[in-house]
């Protein structure tokens, strides 16, 4: 196997963590409020890459925090942006609600979404081949992103190193949740990159179990 590199280069703030992936096509996972993206620029820059090299960003779910900076990429690369089915006319609509735009004091601006995902797809970066895992819970199109040979898997907001996302919120739903977490746990994972927090680069399927058992 080829070395592919992967890089959170945000989390600062309110961001979510935001995954680079370095592999033949560059991908971000998750693009943060967009509220720090001069921060996010610099650290691009230690790869020495910048935002017009970014080619497909990779949204796990609908909220602010996550899809807030898609715009800065899209004015700035024209990279195709892609988010679950369920949740893609959310952007294209500018929501503010279900999105939690307002709750940041912000407005969503329209986002053309180039690819609706669903449960299966496959993602092919390069070496790196992601599929699609529809993970309903934290919102009803959350996904979560795993690629089997070398066990990695994103979470998104689905579950984190030492906890699960909230269900409370608009399209959440706890049964789904649950639903979620014993499919993950179900897979191989070694390393574990989740939407916000520390991530764990070996014997991370403890952390999948753990928030099985607190949760399931």
């Amino acid at each position: 196997m080829k070395l592919v590199e992967i890089h959170n280069i945000g989390g600062q703030g309110f961001d979510s963590n935001i995954y680079l992936i370095i592999d033949k096509t560059i991908a971000l996972i998750d693009a943060g409020t967009g509220m720090n993206f001069e921060t996010v620029k610099r650290n691009l820059s230690k790869f020495n890459l910048k935002p017009s090299n970014i080619k497909l960003l990779l949204n796990t779910h609908c909220h602010y925090d996550h899809v807030g900076g898609d715009r800065d990429f899209i004015e700035a690369s024209g990279c195709e942006v892609a988010i679950h089915e369920l949740e893609a006319e959310l952007l294209r609509k500018g929501d503010c609600a279900i999105t939690f735009a307002g709750v940041f004091g912000k407005r969503l601006e329209p986002i053309e979404v180039a690819r609706e995902l669903h449960d299966s797809d496959r993602v092919k970066l390069g070496e790196l081949i992601l599929e699609v895992l529809h993970t309903p819970g934290h919102t009803q199109g959350s996904i979560s992103l795993y690629e089997p040979e070398r066990k990695i898997l994103f979470s998104g907001d689905t579950l984190f190193c030492g906890g699960v996302g909230r269900t409370d919120l608009p399209t959440s739903n706890g049964k789904a949740l649950a639903n979620s977490l014993r499919r993950l746990a179900k897979l191989e994972v070694e390393r574990l990159y989740p939407g916000h927090g520390p991530f764990a680069e070996k014997s991370a399927r403890r952390h999948v179990l753990e928030a099985l058992e607190l949760f399931g």
